[in-house]
């Protein structure tokens, strides 16, 4: 997906505008996946973890840091709490559920726009606009996509370090094309059960 700078779109105030749903559809369609690509996708989308999935009222997928980091063990916590709810039956799914690997960037891409389109609910867990949440976040925004969309952000103290973190100005215009219902702020792992309360 396109994600230099040179690659934005610039608006006349200077600042990042938000890309349309078609471009965002247009970005993630042409990555070229070979045939045996095609077929890996295929059997991701029609084996067990999707079966796993089936058959539940509220169907959750958790994006955000991945790796071996604190962020991630955030996003867990996030994850297991939604997949514990049981009235009505729900189910949480994060890409790695799928076994992709790093080497594999296209079809994460590819299956994780599969997945926004089978989920109930999209939660984004947001500690930074570093790395991919800028490509992830443009999808979520896209407007197919957007009603079912909340956001998880975290809030730092210290106000130059809260700039620091979000210092991409096309992540936070996605941002602020949420209404305040769905984006609720935590400044602390022990509050994201408050947080994730407030999610349907």
């Amino acid at each position: 997906m396109n994600s230099g700078d040179e690659d934005r779109e610039v608006a006349d105030d200077g600042t990042d505008t938000v890309p349309e749903a078609e471009e965002i559809i247009d970005d993630v369609e042409a990555i070229s996946l070979t045939p045996s690509e095609h077929q890996h996708v295929k059997d991701l989308v029609n084996g067990d973890q999707m079966n796993r999935i089936e058959g539940h009222e509220r169907r959750y997928l958790v994006a955000g840091a991945g790796g071996e980091t604190g962020a991630a063990s955030r996003r867990e916590t996030v994850y297991d709490l939604l997949d514990a709810r049981r009235d009505p039956p729900a189910v949480a799914v994060e890409l790695e559920d799928f076994g992709l690997t790093p080497e594999e960037i296209g079809l994460w891409t590819r299956v994780f726009d599969i997945l926004c389109g089978m989920a109930t609910h999209i939660v984004g867990v947001i500690e930074d606009f570093d790395g991919g949440y800028v490509w992830e976040l443009g999808l979520l925004f896209a407007p197919s996509y957007r009603e079912k969309t909340w956001v998880l952000k975290r809030t730092y103290d210290d106000p130059e370090m809260e700039r620091d973190r979000y210092d991409n100005g096309m992540a936070a215009s996605y941002l602020r094309l949420l209404s305040s219902e769905r984006c609720h702020e935590w400044a602390g792992a022990d509050e994201l059960p408050d947080v994730v309360a407030e999610i349907p």
